[in-house]
């Protein structure tokens, strides 16, 4: 048995049965997205003939193990940490030629664990950097470029991530290294950050630009098609990192993660961030709003949050009190939402500006709150839920009614930096009462809460 590692693809000759066995256990997985859509449509017989039942029934169980006509194995390199105690002939190597990367302005020094991550990312070619949000993701990356000196992508999920990203190196680099591509611009340079739709629509441009280096910048989303399409068209170049405050998603796809960017190689989370004093301690308080009088929809989340969040004034009150109370005592108020007419209508009630992420003032409403010239700002999940630094959070409204525990762990981190010698944040969540769904999705969350501190206090 032996096993052949390149930098996209690895190869097992000759197998035994246990290891198969054990490889197709850890890379197999079910798709609970697909699982949902096919159990809510299982009394269906008209979508039983579509081709959407069909690309679901492919999805549902999935394998990223796959057999070859000789008998051997093939997987991802990215699970190459998984192959012990097995001959191995490591074929993998670095891309793209060394490119100058002098400092126009040199960043922050890296602190212990970012210099840990960095010295753990020189040894690995893949590799997974999971630091909680505030712990300074986007610094250590551009340490890294600078140290690899190899032209290098950085794949964002979207547009506002983007720009920051690209605002950040062009202050360590210089506006003439750093190029962007999406949103109408195409500009690749020694340095180019790109949004993962147009890097997937455009990836045979990018195979013919001598990458050494690729980061994905909120790796969770690689199960995403155009993120895991990515890893796999680009998946030769010679160093690929993933970073991310949450390595893992609700849906079950956990393995693509790994799959596109490898295994984790150091992970300080937001309890980790606490204890050293990286970050703000959060003290949770969850409001239970009577909403009984609101009709109650039994399995349909979109349904439930019109009536119960919406259109109910009880919680909109609820809400923009406890708003209005915080801020007239002298505390600055972030208040995250899901949908845009929810913030719109919290922002002109209260009279704070709102970043939907639709319009280019957003970024300036952000900046404004981080220079400490609004005492509150609203904003979208779409635009401030991951990815965008929020620095003077006293107290953080979560407005967004999410279930699931990574965007649950990405938001609450919105609050953490410690920014004027803060120590701690007020993160206030609300309970729904009168829908089991949202009352339900409010349990989870205080599990996640709990998970973090033991300061979590349910309040009428």
């Amino acid at each position: 048995m032996k096993a052949i590692i390149t930098n996209n693809i690895t190869i097992i000759k000759e197998p035994t049965i246990s290891l198969e066995s054990r490889l197709n256990e850890l890379l197999s997985f079910k798709d609970k997205s697909a699982e949902y859509v096919l159990r809510k449509n299982k009394n269906n017989s008209w979508y039983k003939r579509t081709a959407a039942y069909q690309e679901n029934m492919k999805k549902l169980n999935r394998s990223l193990l796959y057999k070859l006509s000789d008998g051997s194995l093939a997987m991802p390199t990215g699970f190459a940490h998984l192959l012990d105690n097995i001959k191995v002939e490591d074929r993998r190597q670095e891309t793209g030629g060394n490119v100058p990367l002098p400092w126009i302005n040199e960043p922050f020094d890296l602190r212990d664990y970012q210099q840990e991550a960095l010295d753990l990312m020189e040894d690995n070619y893949r590799g997974i950097i999971n630091f909680a949000t505030g712990l300074g993701k986007t610094l250590l990356a551009v340490h890294a470029i600078k140290k690899f000196k190899k032209k290098t992508l950085i794949v964002v999920p979207g547009s506002s991530i983007g720009k920051q990203f690209y605002s950040d190196l062009v202050e360590a680099f210089g506006e003439q290294k750093i190029g962007f591509y999406g949103n109408g611009k195409k500009k690749i340079k020694d340095i180019t950050v790109g949004i993962a739709a147009s890097v997937n629509n455009h990836a045979e441009k990018f195979k013919s630009e001598d990458l050494g280096m690729i980061i994905f910048d909120e790796c969770h989303h690689t199960p995403a098609e155009t993120f895991y399409n990515i890893t796999q068209q680009l998946g030769e170049v010679g160093r690929i990192y993933g970073l991310t405050a949450t390595d893992f998603r609700s849906d079950g796809k956990d393995a693509m993660i790994t799959a596109g960017c490898g295994d984790v190689l150091i992970r300080r989370d937001i309890v980790w961030g606490v204890k050293n004093k990286w970050l703000a301690e959060p003290v949770f308080f969850q409001r239970q709003i009577d909403t009984s009088h609101c009709r109650n929809y039994r399995d349909n989340k979109l349904k439930n949050y019109k009536a119960h969040v919406l259109n109910c004034d009880t919680m909109r009150d609820a809400i923009i009190n406890d708003i209005d109370k915080f801020i007239k005592s002298g505390k600055r108020v972030l208040c995250l939402v899901d949908e845009v007419a929810h913030g719109q209508e919290i922002s002109e009630k209260i009279g704070i500006p709102f970043a939907t992420g639709q319009d280019k003032k957003s970024q300036g409403y952000v900046d404004d709150f981080n220079n400490k010239l609004v005492w509150g700002l609203v904003g979208t999940d779409g635009k401030i839920g991951e990815g965008t630094n929020t620095k003077p959070v006293d107290v953080l409204i979560l407005a967004n009614f999410v279930a699931s525990k990574g965007p649950v762990i990405q938001a609450v981190g919105r609050g953490l930096r410690v920014v004027d010698g803060k120590t701690h944040c007020i993160v206030m969540d609300y309970c729904p009462t009168g829908s089991q769904m949202l009352s339900r999705h409010a349990k989870k969350r205080l599990s996640y809460f709990r998970e973090i501190t033991n300061k979590v206090k349910e309040i009428e």
